[in-house]
């Protein structure tokens, strides 16, 4: 299978909460394709009120037709304008994986996570246990947790092997570092979800003004650098974002950058 480590993946999180120009969005995330982009990142719970499949269903149709894999999670829906549940029981997580391969038209999904781990009343390791079973069944071709401590990856993994992790995670903020050191030793891929948050980082904005570079992109590449496990999920919503975020996964990185990075995590 395909490695999914060091990569930026275009996440549809910020395509899908709120009406927007769907023609517009999907030429958007197949454009980033054409690209280069080889990971979509999607949710069940990326959805409107009156479309609770619009996510996953935004991502199936842009993925029509290419080789791309695509990240979904199940187990977290959303309720109301300003409500979500989190359910990782076993009929839950059997259900959410049924509608998501009549979405996407497959046999097998990519890549499966249990959304919100760390709000579910049910133990991790009900849900681990449901998506290894799917696993086997053939239904999942890989199995995440999202939003997962290093206590609950433990307790997962004593049970059945992890394919992924994602969790927050941002160039400054860096609020799965704990997680992030477990994937490395385990060798687990760590998806970083909101990468810019908290993105203030003067010294990389001023290498960045130098060299022509946006300060974002060197943030996801300051990501990519730290960890040979890590990949990062790029919220873009314009196209020119899109590219600048894919951009970094090719960017250099030297000592200069990384001086300036070490600063600006002094000064966070």
């Amino acid at each position: 299978m395909t490695n999914l480590a060091g990569r930026v993946a275009l996440g549809v999180a910020g395509l899908s909460f709120a009406p927007r120009d769907r023609s517009g969005d999907l030429a958007t995330i197949r454009a980033g394709i054409a690209a280069g982009a080889t990971i979509l990142d999607t949710a069940r719970a990326y959805a409107h009120v009156d479309q609770p499949l619009y996510g996953e269903q935004l991502a199936a149709e842009a993925a029509h037709g290419t080789s791309v894999i695509v990240g979904t999670k199940g187990g977290h829906s959303r309720t109301s304008e300003t409500t979500w549940d989190a359910d990782i029981s076993a009929p839950r997580i059997r259900a959410d994986v049924d509608t998501s391969l009549r979405v996407f038209g497959a046999e097998r999904l990519d890549l499966y996570y249990l959304h919100r781990v760390d709000l579910a009343e049910q133990p991790v390791e009900e849900g681990v246990s449901t998506l290894a079973a799917l696993r086997d069944e053939g239904k999942v071709a890989r199995i995440g947790l999202s939003n997962v401590s290093v206590a609950e990856l433990e307790r997962a993994t004593a049970i059945a092997r992890v394919d992924a992790v994602q969790n927050k995670h941002s160039a400054m903020g860096r609020e799965s570092a704990d997680v992030l050191a477990w994937c490395e030793v385990n060798q687990v891929p760590f998806f970083a979800y909101s990468p810019l948050r908290s993105s203030t980082a003067p010294n990389l904005a001023a290498a960045g003004k130098e060299r022509g570079i946006s300060v974002q992109r060197l943030q996801l590449r300051a990501l990519l650098a730290s960890s040979p496990v890590l990949s990062v999920i790029s919220g873009a919503t314009r196209l020119e974002t899109v590219l600048d975020s894919l951009a970094a996964a090719t960017e250099p990185w030297d000592d200069t950058l990384q001086t300036a990075y070490a600063a600006d995590l002094a000064l966070a």
